[in-house]
C-alpha cells in the first residue's frame, strides 16, 4: 500500500507539473497523500478517526485533482502595462547597477521581462504568459532582447536577481502586486480559456 501511495505521489506531482498548476495543489496532493500512508500502516489510530480522515483529505484531494485535470487555473489577477513600464528605456540605456540595486525581486523580474515583451519574446510560463500575455506580434523565435544593450541589461538584471536571491522563475503572482507597471484585472479569463 505505501509503494502504491509513493508511485501515485510521484504521478500526481509530475502531472502538476506539466499542466503548469502552482504549487498549492502539489503540495496538498503530496500531503495527503503523504499522511495517508503513514496513517494506513499505524497501529495507534482508531478506525473511526481514520475514516473521518480520509473523508476530508480526500475531498481535498477531489478539488485539486479538478483544478490539476480540468484546468480550472486562475490567471494571476495583476497584468502588465505597457503605459507604466519599470524602466522605460532598457534597451537602449545601460542600467546602472546602483539602479538595479534598489529594485525588489518582483521589480526586478518585471524589468527584465519587459524587455522580452517589447522585443515580441512569446511567453510560455503560467506566471510570464498570465502576466504579459502573446498577442499577434509574439514571434516563437525571439529569445533575447532585440538590442545589445538590452542583452547586458538582461544578463546585469539576472546576476542581480542572482544577488538577492531572487526566485527563478517567479513565484508567486501577489509579489506582482508591489510593481509600479501591474495593474489589477479581475476580469481575466484562466489560462486554459484563453489558450
Amino acid at each position: 500500500m505505501v509503494y502504491f501511495l509513493d508511485t501515485s505521489v510521484n504521478v500526481l506531482l509530475n502531472l502538476a507539473g506539466f499542466s503548469g498548476l502552482g504549487d498549492p495543489h502539489q503540495i496538498l496532493i503530496a500531503v495527503v497523500l503523504g499522511t495517508a500512508a503513514v496513517l494506513w500502516n499505524s497501529t495507534l489510530v482508531p478506525k473511526w478517526a481514520l475514516g473521518a480522515f480520509f473523508s476530508i483529505m480526500g475531498l481535498a484531494s477531489l478539488v485539486a485533482l479538478y483544478a490539476l485535470f480540468l484546468g480550472h487555473q486562475p490567471t494571476c489577477i495583476y497584468a502588465y502595462d505597457p503605459a507604466k513600464p519599470v524602466v522605460a528605456d532598457s534597451l537602449t540605456r545601460k542600467l546602472g547597477w546602483e539602479e538595479l540595486r534598489r529594485m525588489d525581486c518582483p521589480t526586478l523580474w518585471v524589468a527584465r521581462n519587459e524587455m522580452y515583451a517589447r522585443s515580441n519574446y512569446c511567453f510560455f510560463t503560467p506566471i510570464g504568459y498570465s502576466y504579459f500575455g502573446n498577442d499577434a506580434t509574439c514571434d516563437p523565435t525571439v529569445e533575447s532582447p532585440n538590442t545589445a544593450i538590452g542583452e547586458d541589461n538582461a544578463r546585469a538584471i539576472g546576476k542581480m536577481s542572482a544577488r538577492k536571491g531572487c526566485a527563478s522563475p517567479m513565484d508567486s503572482c501577489k509579489k506582482l502586486s508591489r510593481v509600479s507597471s501591474s495593474k489589477l484585472d479581475l476580469q481575466r479569463q484562466t489560462v486554459k480559456e484563453e489558450q
